[in-house]
């Protein structure tokens, strides 16, 4: 199965109307049960977390997703949505949504991050140092999700980097904010690049109006940060809810997270092993 090729697909959002018009455009047909998809030349969705919150069909994206994994026509990792769900609910502070009690036993067994036929798979950052941290559990191990949930342990520094990515403080010449008019004091970075020599505005990802181009972060601000080589395999991303304008891919990087809830768009990309990544292989719900 893995030769036949895998469909990335980004932030679901409880949007499960755009996940069904996406899988017919990438040839998905329903399978013998009416109850989940599969594709005739044998190819794979891989979903890319964040699941949850934010649209109206929460119950029906996650009976989707949860349908295709189990029957073998889909892949998937965690989000920062979900972690935090288990993080609250093991820390006491919450209960679990009642959208999600029905999917908890298998949202639980999702891994952070995810390799498989030439290509690698996490919701917002492959950082070699912080999954050498996680090394392989999940939230099955409630252990762990105690200790990625206390601030300060190597579990939290760690699954907060794979899940949420790379910050920086932001200048302090003044406010700065995001494409929702929040203000932001510290931004996500294009954490594949190398950060030497490289501004705010080249840096920081997505784009944010008005940052300086002719200085970046200090050297400080950047400790931790890992490149990741040219010559590496692609990884695909969600997360960081893309404006329509951003590129979507970064020479052996992908992010197909367009931001479904704002924009009504979901994407995918189209895998087929090869090691260059193109636009030309994206495709989405619209």
């Amino acid at each position: 199965m893995e030769d036949a090729g895998y469909d990335v697909v980004g932030d679901l959002h409880g949007h499960a109307g755009q996940l069904h018009r996406l899988l017919a455009k990438l040839g998905y047909l329903k399978d013998s049960s009416g109850e989940s998809y599969l594709h005739p030349e044998g190819r794979q969705v891989i979903f890319l977390g964040d699941f949850i919150n934010r649209g109206p069909e929460v119950d029906e994206v996650l009976r989707l997703a949860q349908a295709m994994h189990q029957s073998g026509s889909a892949l998937a990792v965690l989000g920062n949505h979900e972690f935090g769900v288990f993080t609250r609910m093991a820390s006491g502070r919450a209960d679990c949504p009642p959208e999600c009690l029905p999917y908890v036993d298998w949202l639980r067994t999702l891994p952070l991050a995810l390799e498989v036929g030439g290509l690698r798979v996490v919701h917002a950052a492959w950082h070699r140092k912080s999954l050498e941290v996680v090394g392989g559990r999940n939230c099955e191990d409630e252990e762990f999700v105690r200790l990625a949930g206390t601030k300060g342990t190597p579990e939290h520094k760690a699954t907060k980097i794979l899940l949420r990515g790379v910050k920086v403080p932001l200048p302090t010449d003044k406010v700065y904010r995001d494409r929702f008019g929040i203000p932001r004091d510290r931004g996500r970075i294009r954490w594949w690049l190398d950060p030497e020599g490289v501004s705010y505005a080249g840096l920081i990802f997505p784009a944010c109006e008005g940052l300086p181009e002719d200085y970046g972060p200090k050297a400080s601000d950047l400790k931790g940060v890992e490149p990741y080589p040219v010559e590496e395999p692609p990884v695909f991303l969600g997360h960081y809810c893309l404006p329509p304008a951003e590129p979507k891919v970064m020479r052996n990087v992908a992010c197909v997270d367009g931001c479904v809830t704002c924009d009504k768009v979901l994407w995918a990309y189209r895998y087929d092993g090869e090691r260059t990544l193109s636009a030309a292989r994206l495709a989405s719900s619209s």
